[in-house]
């Protein structure tokens, strides 16, 4: 029974999706203080029932777009908000008796709003949550009512949760980082589970059980970098105040250290079916499995102890597997000498553990952090440069730019079910413009999750509008489950689209409910329109400024090699002059995972896509699972980069990286495309290794797996024609 309690009681305390729905609460209860006490507002002529679902609606308006920063720009950003939503409502009660104008000015304003997210992610959110409190402005129009009322109101609304959240994260500065951080912990944890899997010969005794395998740690590793970013930007925001903070320098520690074991993770020292050809008859890969198993553990506790803000404990069966597992590689190298097998073989098991212990001496030092050492996290890693935010949007407004895309895909979608609201008379045709606002997403499979999870939620939410009006049937009850509906709504729609679309139906059954008297009344056109909502979404994505994913792949694969390049020549240099976790490392370090992983989700994404749009598939297929591969590769030649004394005077060892990275070059020089290159024959490397000693022969390797991928690259550059494809 302590336990039962144990989970949700935690989540109640910790989860900040479970802080935003208690904050809304607390403040959709405030603004039902003029109802209860029935308070008089001068210059206003709505009941107070009336006003108080108007401030209620400008709390959800601005919960719905919160920004994650700190107090400073949360004033800034609260600002922004006001001024904005005082600007959309007004606007539309004063051409709401115009239906050509408020067409023109829905067009215009729409575009406007969004075009702010050129100025960065955050306004781009003040973009959106204009636009919504524009449509929930038509909701509430009354024709000859006084036109700043619904303005004040919902402005009013916005600004009373506004300050309520910044005095919570005055009170409580560093709660979604620890989240964030817990999160990527747990993510961390997922991805070494996953992996864990390549040693066991049941879970990967085939190439297509290896493919699956390997598809799942690429989606994995791209929730990984997301909450990278996240942190690390969350990180930033709160050093602008405060970077001498002891509690962020901790949380700094964290992320740097979740950055390493990221690199570390994702390394590939070997081709792991040859290993099992190799080693399948004993024990020791099995001995691989237990440990990744018990690192994904360790990596797991980790993320509780951050999220409870608890010290964490290094377990002590981890540290038995290390060492045990250590024994067994020391034994078989052993019986090894005695017959005759594949000495590279051994000598990747060993790079392998080596790199796992690196993991494992990470964990041991979370609790030691080094605060004078590199902060990247608390370090503006790009610059925004000279361009003041005219600059900026103008700079946006290119018909290539996905941000004028999109913009312009929802303004043109918005007037279109505007018009429809008209031509066919719908009594209730703001949600289709509601629905236009939440299904239409930048992309082709964003839109088509969000339509079928948007359908999906109206239906149950309806199901359940039936029985709740049944039995709520008085004010205070629908009140109560109005906002008590809101809180669910926050609590799931970041994690659950579908069960959060269910508790807003209900929210807005409630709305209605209280303003009308009838809130089944809704329910019928409520579902027509949602439908007709996400029918046009899709066919406003699918010939309005269409962004197939294919015509995206040549630039995220230039992205994917340049970066490489620049991560390849960063190693190099460390392993002449030794190993640093220094700024221009990890920015690099960054961009190429960064890079990595927007090339994988473009190609996850084109898989949702109409089949006609999926061109190449199995060629492109190819060239991210090599582009994959070779910051995997290149991963595990940092993992062990480290000061060999003899680089420098070896004329071999440049020999062999300056040809390595000669062939990473060629491959992202398209220039290059149709010259003849010359390529790096096993033979050539292998004649080195005899002649480098043990550390250095595995280190010439690695070269030779990067060396090939990057020819493989290059060789399926020239065979697939994104260019003639695209026309």
């Amino acid at each position: 029974m302590a336990l039962a309690l144990k989970i949700p009681l935690r989540k109640l305390i910790s989860d900040s999706n479970t802080h935003s729905a208690f904050r809304v609460l607390i403040a959709m209860g405030l603004t039902f203080i003029p109802n209860i006490f029935q308070i008089s507002i001068p210059y206003l002529e709505m009941n107070n029932l009336h006003i108080s679902i108007s401030l209620c609606l400008g709390v959800m308006a601005s919960a719905v777009i919160e920004h994650e920063g700190n107090y400073r720009t949360r004033r800034k950003f609260l600002a922004t908000i006001l001024t904005c939503f005082f600007i959309a409502s007004a606007s539309v009660e004063l051409l709401m008796p115009y239906p050509f104008l408020f067409a023109l000015g829905l067009l215009a304003s729409s575009f406007f709003f969004l075009m702010l997210g050129a100025l960065g992610a955050n306004y781009s959110k003040v973009g959106f949550g204009a636009i919504l409190i524009a449509i929930y402005t038509m909701i509430g129009y009354q024709a000859g009512s006084i036109w700043y009322e619904q303005p004040i109101l919902f402005t009013l609304g916005a600004l009373c949760y506004g300050l309520f959240s910044i005095l919570w994260s005055i009170y409580s500065p560093n709660r979604s980082l620890r989240e964030q951080l817990a999160q990527l912990f747990f993510t961390l944890s997922r991805y070494q589970r996953q992996k864990a899997t390549l040693f066991n010969e049941t879970d990967a005794g085939s190439q297509a059980e290896l493919f699956k395998i390997r598809q799942q740690l690429a989606i994995i590793n791209i929730s990984i970098v997301a909450r990278l970013n996240n942190a690390k930007q969350m990180i930033q925001s709160r050093a602008a105040i405060n970077a001498d903070q002891a509690e962020l320098k901790k949380l700094n520690h964290y992320y740097l250290i979740a950055e390493q074991i990221h690199e570390r993770i994702c390394a590939s020292q070997y081709l792991y079916s040859q290993l099992e050809s190799v080693f399948g008859e004993s024990q020791i890969l099995e001995g691989y499995h237990q440990l990744f198993l018990q690192l994904s553990e360790d990596c797991y506790q980790l993320g509780i102890a951050i999220n409870d803000k608890k010290i964490y404990q290094h377990s002590r069966r981890l540290t038995w597997t290390i060492n045990a597992l250590s024994d067994q590689l020391h034994l078989l190298q052993q019986k090894l000498q005695h017959h005759d097998q594949d000495p590279e073989a051994m000598h990747a098991l060993q790079a392998i553990y080596d790199n796992l212990q690196g993991i494992d001496n990470l964990l041991i030092q979370i609790n030691q952090p080094e605060f004078s050492e590199n902060s990247i996290a608390l370090e503006a890693d790009e610059s925004t440069g000279d361009h003041n935010n005219f600059q900026l949007l103008l700079k946006a407004m290119h018909p290539r730019n996905s941000l004028f895309k999109h913009a312009l895909r929802i303004s043109i979608s918005l007037v279109l079910a505007y018009t429809l609201q008209h031509l066919l008379h719908l009594a209730y045709g703001f949600w289709l413009l509601l629905t236009v606002l939440f299904v239409c997403q930048p992309s082709y499979s964003e839109t088509r999750k969000r339509l079928v999870q948007r359908t999906i939620g109206t239906l149950m939410g309806i199901l359940l509008c039936y029985p709740a009006m049944f039995f709520l049937d008085t004010i205070f009850l629908q009140i109560i489950a109005m906002i008590i509906s809101a809180f669910f709504f926050f609590s799931y729609v970041r994690t659950n689209y579908a069960l959060g679309v269910v508790f807003i139906t209900l929210f807005v059954m409630f709305v209605f409910a209280l303003l009308t008297g009838n809130g089944l009344a809704i329910l019928p056109a409520r579902i027509g329109e949602t439908l007709l909502g996400c029918v046009l979404s899709a066919l406003t994505i699918s010939f309005i400024f269409p962004d197939w994913q294919f015509q995206r792949f040549p630039s995220l694969v230039q992205q994917v090699l340049s970066h490489s390049e620049r991560y390849f020549k960063q190693i190099s240099h460390q392993y002449q002059y030794g190993r640093s976790e220094n700024l221009n490392y990890r920015l690099t370090r960054c961009k190429v995972f960064e890079a990595d992983a927007a090339l994988t989700s473009a190609w996850q994404s084109m898989l949702f896509e109409p089949n006609s749009k999926q061109k190449l598939t199995r060629e492109v297929y190819a060239l991210v699972n090599r582009c994959d591969a070779l910051v995997s590769y290149i991963a595990a030649l940092a993992s062990h980069r480290h000061k060999i004394d003899s680089f420098k005077d070896s004329a071999l060892l440049h020999d062999l990286v300056n040809t390595t990275l000669q062939q990473i070059t060629w491959a992202s020089n398209s220039q290059l495309k149709d010259t003849d290159i010359n390529t790096i024959s096993i033979e050539e490397f292998d004649s080195y290794k005899t002649k480098l000693s043990k550390n250095e022969g595995l280190i010439v390797e690695q070269l030779r797996l990067i060396a090939f991928t990057a020819l493989d690259i290059k060789i399926l550059l020239q065979k697939v024609d994104f260019n003639t494809q695209n026309t």
